[in-house]
């Protein structure tokens, strides 16, 4: 029997919240990913209160064959080698985008923000490794209105990245 405990997340938009590209607008390869100053303090001081810290992107560029899933493999790798120690206790990423040109990622997909899907996927892995979500008291980090509408939809505390991180 597994004896569960109770954390609340802290679920993170990852590009233009976390991280950035030095190129332009899209992450387009590992070795264009950098951090946000001080984002990795910030998100420490979570994780030591006890937050599951769960990274959240939509990477609807798999759909228009932009990069494949293995590309976005190879820059959440990366993304996380940047810390000096990485925080995240799970990432989820949606390939879906309706009108996209790769199936099956054409298609609309409930973990695509603003649906909470990845939340869900986060929620289920959690509970496999012993833990309940508390939702009362989880929070959103995000820079766009999808990621506030995810929130909102799953009923939790949302935060700007700007506000958040301070910037």
């Amino acid at each position: 029997m597994i004896d569960y405990v109770t954390k609340p997340a802290l679920f993170l938009d990852l590009d233009d919240t976390v991280r950035y590209s030095k190129k332009g607008d899209y992450i387009n390869s590992p070795a264009d990913i950098v951090l946000f100053e001080g984002a990795e303090e910030t998100i420490w001081g979570y994780k030591n209160e006890g937050f599951l810290v769960c990274g959240i992107t939509n990477q609807g560029g798999i759909a228009y064959a932009h990069k494949t899933p293995e590309d976005n493999e190879a820059e959440l790798a990366q993304t996380r080698m940047l810390f000096k120690k990485d925080p995240f206790d799970m990432i989820m990423s949606c390939y879906f985008m309706p009108g996209g040109k790769v199936f099956p990622y054409n298609h609309r997909s409930l973990l695509r923000k603003p649906d909470v899907g990845m939340l869900v996927q986060c929620e289920l892995q959690a509970w496999q490794q012993g833990i309940i979500i508390d939702w009362a008291k989880s929070i959103m980090v995000g820079d766009r209105d999808t990621d506030e509408q995810c929130a909102l939809n799953a009923g939790i505390q949302f935060s700007w990245a700007a506000d958040f991180f301070f910037r």
